[in-house]
């Protein structure tokens, strides 16, 4: 079900779709290297996104390389059966920023855990650009939605396979 969204539609769509789900894949590169880590989120102010963490490489790539994705989807089903959302944007650690570990208890839907955890937990706060929206579910059509943020606008890609029909 890919009607074609508004900006504010479309981000309705996404807001909605991630407070729904609290588990992704976050994917960094250092190196060359790609790496994923499989991450629980909450979101904050104007669809960014806030990880808690015990630490790991994902940090050493996001102070090399501040370009991440963040895939939050439905379970694969099959090709034609997901519905997700990829968030790419830049990513920051309260490591170089400390006040995020503020700003992050602000929306934390546990914030007594920041509070007990205090200087072990680690927060990656990621400002996301573009956001890809799909929802083939009910009619197997692949046809993307991607909210561009600093353009307010959204771009349509179709579905390559042309199996919106079937």
């Amino acid at each position: 079900m890919n009607k074609t969204m508004s900006s504010e539609e479309l981000r309705e769509a996404i807001e909605e779709f991630m407070l729904e789900h609290r588990s992704a894949s976050l994917a960094t590169c250092k190196d060359n290297v790609p790496r994923s880590s499989p991450v629980q989120f909450f979101l904050g102010k104007d669809l960014s996104v806030f990880i808690l963490s015990a630490g790991g490489e994902k940090f050493d790539a996001i102070k090399a390389n501040p370009n991440v994705c963040l895939l939050v989807n439905t379970e694969y089903i099959n090709y034609r059966k997901i519905k997700g959302v990829q968030v790419f944007g830049k990513a920051t650690t309260n490591m170089e920023a400390p006040e995020i570990f503020e700003e992050a208890k602000v929306y934390c839907p546990e914030p007594f855990l920041m509070d007990h955890e205090g200087e072990r937990l680690k927060v990656i706060k990621i400002i996301p650009q573009k956001i890809v929206y799909l929802d083939s579910l009910e009619d197997g059509d692949r046809t993307k939605q991607i909210l561009d943020l600093k353009a307010n606008r959204v771009q349509i890609k179709e579905d390559e396979l042309g199996l919106a029909k079937l």
